[in-house]
């Protein structure tokens, strides 16, 4: 039998050291890959990031047709081989895949590597048994069991699904978390002050890279090549931000012009303080706030590579704002700390980490930061509250409590500012006040997007 081929071998180990390191540091996969995926070509990152990132979407279906074939947890082996026999049930069970013996085998040479002889023949024998049952596993029956047929056909915590089911019925759940595992390009904002979307996605493609406006978001570009568009030339020229097609609507809805200022209470990393800075035209004044020192330095890289200087730093807490001395700001963007549960199709890891019980810690915080915004803020101006989470405790019910708490604002109604596609697709009577977006109805992140104005 032919040895493991070199290439495929070190994307596998890419993916498995990628993969632990999100499990024992409390990574993010798309963090992790970077400096591993460095010395291999384009074809090979682009297995190791497939390989990796459907092992993250799929864990719990994973592990349990795993513990189909072995006599204990699969949870109870060390870091080190648990993902490695995850990689290979991935690629058995969701892709089309290398003759079984080469995947077998080179799982069975990592094991050497990164276990011994005896848990080598573990992993060949338990991927062995996968590749002969893989078309005939007992999945639950959904007449019987429903919850547990969504959560491990679409491969997720039962919680989750649960709540789904709740909101959107068992068509509708299903739905979201089949939408929750689709594959997720980068998307790219444009800087404005230095270039546009036409003359960037010529310069992506002049680097190696396919790159083409996005058919529901102006404006953004959806962009795809040998490695992530951080690594190009015009990154680093400060002609675009990396951003999500939802996100990219926030801004836009605050109306500001040149001249107004802003203010940006949860700054970091800073996509949204350089959209509103890029929106002034570099002409006003946008505050930039962040508790943290090490992420406030995220914003001022970002100001600097793009060459804005109109955003300034304030190292605070948002929570406390009325203590800084602020000129009275034109807006002010609350986009607030959350579960971000809206962007599992970026960051899978995040549905496996988060727990129900922490909404509520959430919700408190995010009121909390709205209470101390409204404070600040004089009449007549705007306060814009947005989250990636569309679950209620941190959309509906934050914006209940707002308006029972603070009294003089009144909610805006935003979906006749949303682009033509997201107006077409939304549920909502026609002049419902926030909005929301959901991957399965609208093919985007999940995000939710609130505005108040200030009465006299």
């Amino acid at each position: 039998m032919p040895g493991p081929k070199a290439p495929a071998i070190k994307a596998r180990e890419a993916a498995l050291r990628a993969l632990v390191r999100v499990e024992q540091d409390g990574a993010y996969l798309n963090l992790s890959f970077p400096p591993l995926l460095r010395p291999l070509p384009p074809k090979e990152r682009a297995l190791a990031v497939r390989m990796g990132r459907g092992t993250m979407q799929r864990l719990n279906t994973l592990d349990w047709a795993l513990d189909l074939f072995y006599r204990r947890p699969v949870n109870s082996l060390t870091p080190w081989i648990r993902n490695l026999l995850r990689l290979g049930a991935y690629q058995i069970l969701y892709m089309e895949r290398i003759p079984d013996y080469a995947l077998v085998d080179q799982s069975v040479h990592l094991a050497r590597r990164f276990g011994h002889r005896g848990v080598a023949g573990l992993v060949n024998a338990v991927l062995r048994r996968l590749v002969r049952e893989s078309g005939r596993l007992p999945w639950p029956d959904p007449s019987r069991n429903l919850l547990e047929y969504i959560s491990l056909a679409h491969s997720h915590p039962q919680w989750l699904v649960a709540r789904a089911l709740d909101r959107f019925g068992f068509e509708g759940a299903e739905e979201w978390c089949r939408s929750n595992n689709e594959i997720t390009h980068p998307t790219v904002r444009p800087n404005r002050l230095r270039t546009n979307a036409e003359e960037l996605a010529k310069s992506l493609r002049e680097e190696g890279f396919k790159a083409s406006e996005s058919p529901d978001v102006p404006g953004i570009l959806q962009v795809s090549g040998p490695a992530s568009p951080a690594s190009t030339e015009a990154f680093k020229k400060g002609l675009f931000t990396i951003q999500g097609e939802s996100s990219a609507l926030v801004t836009p809805l605050t109306g500001i012009r040149p001249g107004d200022t802003a203010l940006d209470l949860c700054s970091a990393p800073g996509g949204k303080a350089t959209h509103l800075a890029e929106m002034i035209e570099d002409r006003g004044r946008v505050y930039a706030v962040e508790m943290h020192r090490n992420r406030l330095g995220l914003v001022e890289k970002a100001a600097r590579r793009l060459g804005l200087n109109s955003i300034t730093p304030v190292l605070a807490d948002g929570r406390h704002i009325e203590s800084c001395v602020l000129p009275a700001p034109d807006v002010v963007l609350v986009d607030a700390p959350c579960s971000g549960l809206g962007v599992i199709r970026r960051l899978p890891e995040i549905k496996w980490r988060r727990k129900e019980a922490e909404l509520a810690g959430f919700q408190e915080l995010q009121l909390e930061l709205l209470t101390a915004a409204s404070r600040i803020l004089p009449p007549g101006g705007k306060l814009l509250y947005s989250v990636c989470s569309t679950e209620p405790e941190e959309t509906s019910h934050v914006v209940e409590a707002f308006n029972t708490s603070c009294a003089g604002f009144v909610l805006q109604a935003l979906w006749p500012l949303m682009p033509r596609f997201l107006q077409e697709k939304q549920e909502q009577s026609p002049g419902a006040g926030p909005v929301f977006i959901y991957p399965h109805l609208h093919g985007l992140d999940g995000f939710f997007i609130a505005s108040w104005i200030k009465q006299a």
